[in-house]
């Protein structure tokens, strides 16, 4: 299902696309992280530098992905937030259990080597809303945008922005702010999208 009439309200949409990805049954969440993982694999490479993030909440799950993306000697990269700031690290994945609640948030993350995202090869975005032009709709709090600002400047720079949702979450048009920074793909359960 696609929301195909433009809400001009963030608050509005958020709501809108928060109760329809929380309508998906277990079973629908677990085709849908199988599928992007297939759908996805072709950025699943030997030595490449990918950047993932765990879900929270609704969020599609990347488990299969991540799982994957190792298997094939990927080398995993996940968002860590740093105190005092908004933009993010991104600390590489290993197989110590180096695992910490982050004080704030609350949520989990790794502590390893860490990058810039624009030392990444690929950068798995979460989002909440994508419209079919390839801007994305976040959570509110800013962190992406802060962190792919260096895209405004560069567009055509690393990493590959590839955005993950579930088709509830395609819409007309999100509203849109002069930072937001355009994906280069979508990966949904029902396939890869190219934006142009």
């Amino acid at each position: 299902m696609t929301i195909n009439h433009p809400v001009a309200d963030k608050q509005a949409l958020r709501r809108q696309v928060r109760r329809a990805r929380m309508a998906l049954t277990p079973q629908q969440r677990a085709a849908a992280m199988r599928a992007v993982t297939r759908h996805a694999s072709r950025f699943l490479r030997r030595d490449k530098r990918i950047g993932a993030y765990l879900a929270a909440g609704s969020e599609l799950d990347l488990d299969v992905l991540i799982s994957t993306a190792l298997w094939r000697g990927g080398n995993v990269f996940l968002p860590q937030i740093p105190a005092g700031s908004r933009r993010l690290w991104f600390s590489r994945l290993g197989g110590e259990r180096r695992w910490y609640q982050h004080p704030r948030y609350g949520i989990a993350e790794y502590d390893g080597v860490c990058l810039r995202a624009e030392k990444l090869d690929v950068l798995f975005v979460p989002l909440l809303a994508v419209d079919a032009d390839g801007y994305r709709m976040g959570q509110g709090g800013g962190f992406y945008d802060t962190t792919l600002a260096f895209r405004q400047r560069h567009p055509a720079r690393r990493p590959l922005l590839v955005g993950v949702a579930y088709d509830c979450q395609r819409v007309a048009r999100v509203p849109r702010e002069p930072w937001d920074v355009r994906l280069d793909y979508l990966v949904t359960e029902s396939g890869l999208y190219r934006f142009r």
